[in-house]
């Protein structure tokens, strides 16, 4: 099984130190090359550690059906729109979105959208991280923005008041 990952959850669980958790599950992660070039526009730490990473587990790809892209960035913007055109063409449900209107459209697609949340809540569940207030915490002090309904489900799932 495979995933396909945009490019904020890629910096905030590069920040965390937890790019890691983008593997849950998986064997390959995509890079979709709109994404890449997104990463190469702020050259700091987090791209750096995602291109240390590129060409193992974590690895570039373009997709090639254009008319597809074409029509799904109509709706979304690039580098959404390139995940879910790439999962699509690729036959893969599982892409990593924090949008909330690329997370719709993916699922109006037949796509199962997760976040950077969703993948801290899944790596309490298996035991990889001890608490997701503290890593939300983080996140926050990164630049990560989340309604506080969506915080107080999530940490409400991860069975933290």
């Amino acid at each position: 099984m495979n995933r396909i990952v945009n490019t904020a959850p890629l910096i905030f669980l590069s920040k965390l130190g937890r790019l890691e958790l983008l593997r849950q599950g998986v064997e390959t992660v995509f890079v979709p090359s709109t994404v890449r070039f997104e990463l190469r526009s702020v050259l700091d730490s987090a791209t750096a550690e995602v291109e240390s990473l590129l060409g193992g587990w974590l690895i570039e790809r373009a997709c090639t059906q254009l008319a597809l892209l074409e029509v799904v960035r109509q709706s979304i913007d690039p580098g959404e729109a390139e995940v879910i055109a790439l999962a699509l063409e690729l036959g893969i449900n599982d892409v990593v979105l924090d949008d909330l209107d690329a997370r719709r459209f993916a699922r109006r697609n037949g796509l199962q959208p997760i976040g950077t949340l969703g993948l801290l809540l899944s790596a309490k569940e298996n035991g990889l991280i001890v608490s997701v207030r503290d890593e939300i915490d983080r996140l926050q002090a990164f630049g990560f923005r989340a309604s506080d309904v969506l915080i107080a489900t999530v940490l409400a799932s991860a069975g933290e008041p």
